[in-house]
């Protein structure tokens, strides 16, 4: 897994085509989703089980 983290300058982003904007955002959520998907996923392993048997 690559990780691409780049640092967004909120002022040049505006500055940027609305096409370019749009895609930027597309990236963004999606990765926004990911992680969010993961983090649930490993919730899920620590406490889903326990919470589910009421322990």
């Amino acid at each position: 897994m690559t990780n691409k983290k780049k640092k967004l300058d909120i002022d040049e982003f505006f500055k940027l085509p609305i096409k370019e904007q749009e895609k930027i955002m597309s990236e963004v959520a999606g990765e926004a989703n990911k992680d969010q998907l993961d983090l649930v996923r490993r919730y899920d392993e620590k406490f889903g089980k326990k919470a589910a048997s009421g322990c």
